[in-house]
């Protein structure tokens, strides 16, 4: 393994603001800091979610097999790794990938052969590795993708569609798709790096900056500024709960009214307490001190993928368009991280396909 010192520290920078404090930035002995996704395949590294080989060496170029994608896929969603039975007649219970090749069942990830076969060794192709991506994360709607090789009728039409538009996925500068095309170890962790950390996707690292902007607003209790991101039309929907989101939408405040936030004395009903169902009537500085910046958000935690998929899942019930930016708070060894908390940022494009903040939307533990 090399470790990058001088060699990319000023490529670094360009994504230190939002992506999560490297402890190391590694990379294998086949794959210099020249190599196009070498960033991609050392954040997933550091992750954990990629390992290379006991001779120091990633194999960039080599093929994907079907398991190795599913315990790639399986490592980023944090699924259940235990050996056990798949109910695939070619992968017993003693496979190193059982577990994962299981649980992505139960998720409805894959899907098998006939006769109960899974072809844990059969390389998998672009389409393939698109359609495991979309049943793994959650990607909106899109218009009907473009490409000159996909028609309506193929199986990863709509997937294709959804992460094309997304920026997860790329054609070829002939407008082709090539979903047949088997796909490499390099590859494969471009499209799993962008599906869990879009600001590998250029279009958003834009997006992933203006988030960090209104995060320091906050902190500042300048909600006057805050107000500039958001739409004249929409306002801005608070809510201390994801699933108390879909009952009760919130408070909304206009955006003439952002500005007197920290000012406005009156009591507003912005939910319900998880677990107790007690009221939550408090001014929007009380709630800005219980709810909104209760924990200690300083930096961009997790964009996309989180620890706790019922939280967006909740959001995208009531914003099912929206792209959330989340801040994180682990929680403290004192309480076994059980007092985690989190501020989701909900973007939604407008008519102009800017990006507009529509909802700030908290979530925690609770008993």
């Amino acid at each position: 393994m090399k470790t990058l010192l001088s060699l990319i520290a000023a490529a670094i920078l360009m994504f230190s603001s939002f992506l999560s404090p490297a402890k190391a930035i590694v990379l294998f002995d086949d794959v210099f800091a020249t190599h196009p996704f070498a960033f991609e395949i050392a954040y997933l590294y550091e992750e954990g979610i990629i390992n290379g080989y006991p001779d120091g060496t990633f194999r960039p170029n080599n093929p994907v097999t079907r398991a190795h994608a599913v315990a790639m896929i399986g490592r980023a969603l944090n699924l259940d790794d235990t050996s056990r039975s798949t109910g695939f007649r070619d992968v017993p219970a003693n496979h190193p990938f059982s577990g994962y090749i299981a649980s992505a069942v139960e998720e409805e990830i894959i899907v098998g052969f006939p006769n109960n076969y899974f072809r844990p060794n059969w390389t998998v192709t672009r389409a393939q590795t698109v359609t495991m991506l979309d049943r793994a994360f959650y990607f909106p709607e899109a218009p009907d993708n473009t490409f000159r090789d996909m028609r309506e009728n193929h199986f990863a039409f709509d997937a294709v569609s959804r992460l094309a538009y997304q920026g997860v996925a790329r054609g070829y500068p002939d407008n082709t798709f090539r979903p047949d095309t088997p796909v490499t170890r390099a590859q494969f962790s471009a499209f799993l790096a962008r599906a869990i950390e879009p600001s590998f996707i250029p279009e958003k690292q834009e997006l992933l900056m203006t988030a960090n902007d209104i995060l320091a607003e906050l902190q500042a209790e300048d909600f006057g500024d805050v107000a500039a991101y958001v739409s004249s039309t929409e306002g801005l929907a608070f809510c201390p709960y994801s699933g108390g989101c879909i009952d009760n939408g919130g408070v909304t405040f206009t955006k003439a009214q952002l500005p007197n936030f920290m000012n406005d004395a009156n009591d507003y009903l912005w939910g319900y307490q998880d677990g107790s169902g007690f009221e939550i009537n408090l001014t929007p500085a009380e709630y800005y001190d219980e709810y909104l910046m209760d924990a200690e958000y300083t930096a961009k935690e997790r964009y996309g993928r989180t620890i706790q998929p019922t939280t967006h899942e909740f959001i995208h019930r009531v914003y099912p368009e929206a792209t959330i930016v989340e801040y994180y708070f682990p929680g403290t060894d004192q309480y076994d991280q059980m007092d985690w908390q989190s501020l989701n940022m909900v973007f939604e494009k407008n008519s102009n396909g800017d990006w507009v903040l529509v909802a700030i939307i908290n979530d925690r533990w609770t008993i």
